[in-house]
């Protein structure tokens, strides 16, 4: 067994492509092709099938796969405990988020993990919900961001609660001021952010019975707030995606205060390394400082006692 073609093997997957493995891995690509081919010797079976489209795994080389990411990954993790018992610790994480958490919690992440623990080496991967938890399964990421419940079988610990909130022109105002209802919302065109976005706006639609009245199928927050600026239509956004991005756009609650709820997972315990470990531990305590308790989410009767002369 050899741990060494078993990392050419699992890159050449990854990237797709025998010559991107042999740059990355500061080698030619006949000796790429060497590696592989003394794995399929070694185990008796076609891992791969070459053709002019690219490569392609066979069907062993799908059944394999996830138990060759998984040595690697104990390796990975005995050799950063190596490390850390040592006293320094040392190795990489490689962290899946989607766009509004790499826009407001990844800078400070990374910078706090650099200032910590400078010898760990941290990657990020910006990719929609499905794609990052395939991306943990697969083993190409070590801990993402999620939201809950997830798609697959995964294990995800619960972060926070976020809002939905519905963005608008600006000269548009809601029957109640405060906050639009979901019956506003039917009778206006929504830009719907498409596959890939920062939520499941599809679901989110189908689940409340609105229909979708723009041919616009858009994946970049920034793009939509610019349609809603410009008198479009509106639009269903995160809160956390307005936190960075404004514009000159209304933004409201919705009646019934939908929300997502944002988690984290990681490979399964015995896969864990001592830094990924360390970076599980620092975005706890980091969701936690910022967020001490889930945020004032919006309620209807608290609009109710306003107009009545409330209470506070």
């Amino acid at each position: 067994m050899s741990l060494w073609n078993y990392e050419i093997f699992d890159l050449i997957v990854t990237t797709g492509n025998l010559r991107k493995a042999a740059e990355l891995m500061h080698l030619t690509p006949s000796a790429v092709s060497h590696s592989l081919m003394k794995l399929e010797k070694e185990f008796g079976l076609p891992l791969l099938v070459r053709d002019r489209n690219g490569i392609e795994l066979t069907e062993y080389g799908k059944e394999l796969l996830p138990h060759i990411r998984s040595i690697l990954a104990m390796d990975k993790k005995l050799k950063e405990e190596i490390n850390s018992i040592t006293g320094r610790l040392r190795g990489s994480v490689r962290i899946g988020a989607f766009n509004s958490i790499c826009c407001t919690w990844i800078p400070h992440l990374v910078r706090q993990m650099q200032t910590e623990y400078p010898d760990v080496e941290i990657s990020i991967m910006q990719n929609g919900y499905e794609a990052l938890e395939r991306g943990l399964l697969d083993g190409i990421l070590d801990l993402v961001f999620v939201s809950i419940p997830p798609k697959y079988n995964i294990s995800a610990i619960p972060l926070m609660r976020g809002r939905l909130l519905c963005i608008t022109p600006m000269d548009f105002i809601p029957e109640n001021k405060e906050y639009i209802t979901l019956k506003e919302i039917r009778q206006m065109r929504i830009i719907t952010p498409g596959t890939g976005s920062d939520f499941d706006a599809i679901a989110f639609m189908k689940a409340n019975h609105l229909e979708l009245k723009t041919p616009h199928n858009i994946i970049d927050d920034s793009s939509i707030i610019a349609l809603v600026e410009s008198g479009l239509g509106i639009s269903i956004i995160p809160e956390l995606v307005l936190q960075r991005l404004k514009g000159q756009v209304g933004i409201y609650p919705i009646e019934g205060a939908p929300y997502r709820t944002i988690g984290l997972a990681t490979q399964k315990n015995m896969f864990v390394s001592s830094a990924t470990d360390a970076m599980l531990k620092m975005i706890l305590n980091y969701v936690h400082s910022q967020y001490p308790q889930d945020p004032p989410y919006f309620r209807k009767q608290n609009a109710e006692e306003k107009a009545e002369g409330g209470m506070e």
